[in-house]
């Protein structure tokens, strides 16, 4: 190599690589309605232009009242499409395989409160399991610390992505061979979710992967 590329220095013992696991398609050959993409890959939408339809307007943030006031128009009535309301639309979402399922419990207080306090939640290592099966994460994880340089002298140390930070090679290095290092990002921030009924905010805390690239 040239000697003034940068080079990397591997962990000495990589992390072992599982391949058991379930995957994010195989939850759809797994699924009770897998039987009918057979014959129709849009299933439980009858055909690519119901799906597309279906699709755009469970990602473009309109409420149930106002997908139901688009869906009455008479443009739109005039379209095969296999729902005529949000809530037959969410029905059919609802068919397709999901991720890891919500959860909710009601936290007690001290004090009294208009309404109750309910905390919704998933499981955390199902969270990052599906994290892992994902296809648009397919090979952009980092599972082996390494130690980058700006030439092959090594004087110079090089920090990117977590995997090449000092504290990564340390982890490894404390857990037993062959164990794979994850870290955790948690984030939170305020999120008003009916700022016209109440003015009620919710407090997210998402969760990802330092090992994602």
């Amino acid at each position: 190599k040239d000697a003034n590329s940068e080079v990397a220095d591997y962990f000495p013992n990589p992390p072992l690589a599982y391949e058991d696991g379930y995957t994010f398609l195989g939850l759809f050959d797994a699924d009770e309605n897998s039987i009918y993409c057979k014959t129709n890959l849009y299933f439980p939408f009858s055909s690519q232009r119901d799906w597309q339809v279906a699709a755009w307007l469970l990602c473009s943030g309109l409420s149930m009242g106002k997908i139901d006031s688009f869906l009455s128009l008479d443009m739109i009535k005039d379209l095969p499409l296999s729902f005529h309301s949000a809530k037959e639309l969410r029905g059919r979402a609802e068919m397709l395989p999901s991720g890891p399922c919500w959860k909710s419990q009601i936290i007690p207080t001290l004090h009294p409160t208009k309404s109750p306090i309910i905390l919704y939640w998933r499981d955390l290592l199902e969270c990052i399991a599906s994290i892992f099966n994902h296809p648009l994460f397919y090979d952009h994880m980092d599972f082996t610390p390494r130690k980058v340089y700006t030439t092959a002298e090594r004087l110079c140390h090089v920090y990117t992505e977590w995997m090449t930070g000092n504290d990564a090679w340390d982890m490894q290095s404390a857990i037993q061979s062959g164990a794979t290092l994850l870290s955790t990002i948690l984030s939170s921030d305020k999120m008003n979710i009916t700022a016209l009924t109440g003015d009620r905010v919710a407090h997210p805390l998402l969760i990802s992967l330092a090992n994602i690239h």
